[in-house]
């Protein structure tokens, strides 16, 4: 069985441009027809759902070839992804908590998180003043 770049696309539910994208290094350039049309094989589509795989579970695609195909599970790689994961959604959780105080009036927007409990004490050049910390303490990401 073979299918063009089209074909192949819909079978692993993605773009004709990403599949193009993959053959940079991930996926092998398949066969042509005379006519120059290509003609993708079983082992193509069975690389491309791979590769969807690991890019649904969040995987750069610079990542995935140190992930691998050969059934061998690099734990390291894995491991290195899993904690870029685990901190994006701490950061997600944080910031729906603080989205969900300011709809509930315990925060305010106009000074940064953490000044909350003192901001209604402040008058208004003390919170003017207080609106330049964000940019000097933020923690790096």
């Amino acid at each position: 069985m073979a299918w063009s770049t089209r074909e192949i696309a819909d079978l692993a539910g993605t773009t004709v441009n990403t599949v193009r994208h993959y053959h940079v290094g991930l996926l092998e350039e398949p066969d042509r027809m005379s006519n120059g049309y290509k003609q993708y094989q079983v082992r193509h589509l069975v690389r491309l759902l791979q590769i969807r795989r690991l890019r649904d579970l969040g995987v750069p695609v610079d990542q995935i070839e140190q992930v691998g195909f050969s059934g061998d599970t690099p734990t390291a790689a894995l491991t290195a992804i899993d904690a870029d994961l685990a901190k994006s959604i701490e950061r997600l959780q944080r910031a729906r908590a603080e989205i969900k105080a300011i709809l509930l009036g315990s925060s305010v927007t106009d000074v940064p998180s953490g000044f909350e409990g003192v901001a209604s004490k402040l008058g208004t050049p003390e919170r003017s003043l207080i609106s330049f910390i964000p940019s000097c303490t933020t923690r790096r990401r």
